[in-house]
C-alpha cells in the first residue's frame, strides 16, 4: 500500500472517529440529564473530585469559558453538589470541592453513562473500546500538562 492511500485511510478513519464523538456527545448529554445533571456539570464535578481545584484553574481544565464556568459553580452550588472552600494563606483564593451529594451525582451520572453504552456496543467490543479509551486518555493527560497556549 503506497503512503498517500495509507494516509488517506488513516484520515477518513480519523474522521469517522470525530463524527462518532460528536454523536456520542448527545448520547452522553442526555444519559446525563436523566441523571440530574448535565454533561458539563458532571465534566465540572469529575475534575474537582480528585482534589480541590481553584476556579481559575477550572474553566480551560473543564473546556469552557470563564462566564460558563462561574453560572456552573453557581448553580451547582445552589443545588448542594459543589462548595467553595477558601484557600488557607491566600485571602483571595477559593477552591471548589464536591459534596456527599456531588459525589452522588458523579456515580449516578457514571452509572447512567455505562448503562446507556453498554446498550450501544456489544459486550465483546467492551475490551477493544476500554484499550481505545485508555490509549486517547494518556494522549490526552501527557497533552493537558503542557497549556495549551504553549502548543499554539
Amino acid at each position: 500500500m503506497n503512503v498517500a492511500k495509507e494516509n488517506g485511510e488513516e484520515h477518513a478513519v480519523v474522521t469517522a472517529g470525530i463524527r462518532l464523538l460528536a454523536r456520542l456527545a448527545r448520547v452522553c448529554e442526555r444519559a446525563c440529564l436523566e441523571t440530574g445533571i448535565s454533561l458539563p456539570q458532571y465534566r465540572l464535578l469529575v475534575s474537582i473530585s480528585g482534589q480541590p481545584q481553584r476556579a481559575s484553574e477550572l474553566a480551560a481544565h473543564v473546556g469552557v469559558s470563564r462566564p460558563t464556568l462561574t453560572s456552573l459553580v453557581d448553580g451547582l452550588e445552589q443545588s448542594d453538589l459543589l462548595r467553595r472552600v477558601r484557600v488557607p494563606n491566600d485571602r483571595r483564593g477559593i477552591q471548589l470541592e464536591p459534596t456527599e451529594e456531588g459525589l452522588k451525582a458523579i456515580a449516578r451520572a457514571e452509572h447512567g453513562l455505562a448503562e446507556r453504552l453498554l446498550q450501544l456496543i456489544d459486550r465483546d467490543a467492551v475490551i477493544t473500546v476500554g484499550e481505545v479509551v485508555a490509549a486517547v486518555g494518556e494522549a490526552l493527560d501527557r497533552e493537558g500538562a503542557t497549556p495549551l497556549e504553549a502548543r499554539i
